[in-house]
């Protein structure tokens, strides 16, 4: 970061004056390394270990932001019991089609009753849905699942996660990675002093997770660890991708992007939405993310119009 974004990098610097911790977790060792707090060279293509091993940390520790997990995260859904993981089926999931090397991600939902309330709602609405909704906030679900919020169910979420992360224990990241027993713990226990309720803990990177064949896994997972503490959508938190250029993942989020409004709402075309009313119509959905589409389409408005944004 400090090489390829050294405006960015006065930031880091900056926080760091002001008490932040700094960890550059990378094999090689650079300028960035050389300025932070601890630096932790590991193998590369190793970091699903890597944060697979964190996730398991927070996991058997209990060091998850509970409340949070509970309120803005799925982990207390009950998956349907069709579902197989993959340390019981040598190492692939349910639903797996040998012949075509495929998947079928029917078994994948949540319990077979909910889903079946709503499951022709929902395969509507995705084969309807416009490209960049699925893309922002997952297919519809058409029915809100069975949830303990007790997360003790066996198939609930977080049970699910507890025991697919199981593997990646601090030996096995080790192994794996080629960091120290001893370093993988400094880390894990420094990300999770620093989130929860008071202070939160933000991951930045760049094309070196991107560029891998599985760097979709690897963001998909360092998001499992900061939805598990706590770390989205909060201040100081997030996960932070950098990029060469001027504002590529910023056009969607400003937006600047013909299609999109702010909070990734479609734009309403005029021929088809002569009202307010008749645009989330078309875009509500029963639960998940878009099930709050008109709140924040009337967040939004208000912002803009200010005392001018009424009902009418």
């Amino acid at each position: 970061m400090a090489e390829c974004h050294p405006v960015g990098f006065q930031w880091v610097m900056e926080a760091k004056q002001r008490g932040a911790m700094v960890i550059h977790v990378d094999p090689r060792f650079t300028r960035t390394s050389a300025l932070a707090d601890l630096h932790v060279p590991l193998r590369a293509g190793s970091d699903i270990a890597f944060l697979g091993g964190l996730i398991n940390y927070v996991l058997q520790n209990e060091r998850e932001f509970r409340e949070y997990v509970l309120a803005y995260t799925n982990a207390a859904a009950i998956v349907d019991e069709r579902f197989v993981d993959a340390e019981d089926l040598d190492g692939l999931f349910s639903g797996y089609d040998p012949e075509g090397r495929t998947y079928s991600p029917e078994s994948w939902g949540y319990e077979r009753e909910q889903r079946e309330n709503g499951v022709e709602e929902g395969r509507i609405a995705r084969e309807t849905a416009a490209p960049e909704r699925t893309g922002a906030a997952g297919a519809s679900v058409g029915a809100k699942p069975a949830t303990d919020p007790t997360l003790t169910h066996p198939r609930c979420v977080y049970q699910i996660l507890k025991r697919h992360f199981a593997r990646y224990t601090p030996q096995e990241v080790a192994r794996v990675t080629g960091v120290s027993e001893e370093q993988f713990l400094a880390v894990a226990r420094a990300i999770t002093r620093n989130s929860g309720r008071d202070r939160t803990t933000a991951w930045v990177y760049s094309v070196g997770w991107t560029q891998h064949t599985v760097g979709v896994q690897y963001i998909r997972t360092a998001a499992i660890l900061q939805l598990l503490l706590g770390n989205i959508g909060r201040p100081g938190g997030g996960i932070l991708a950098l990029r060469g250029h001027a504002s590529i993942q910023g056009s969607t989020d400003i937006p600047t992007l013909y299609d999109l409004l702010p909070g990734y709402l479609p734009m309403p075309v005029a021929s088809k939405h002569p009202d307010l009313a008749a645009y989330v119509a078309e875009h509500v959905d029963k639960a998940g993310f878009w099930g709050r589409m008109p709140s924040y389409i009337v967040s939004l408005l208000k912002a803009w119009w200010g005392e001018a944004a009424q009902p009418e």
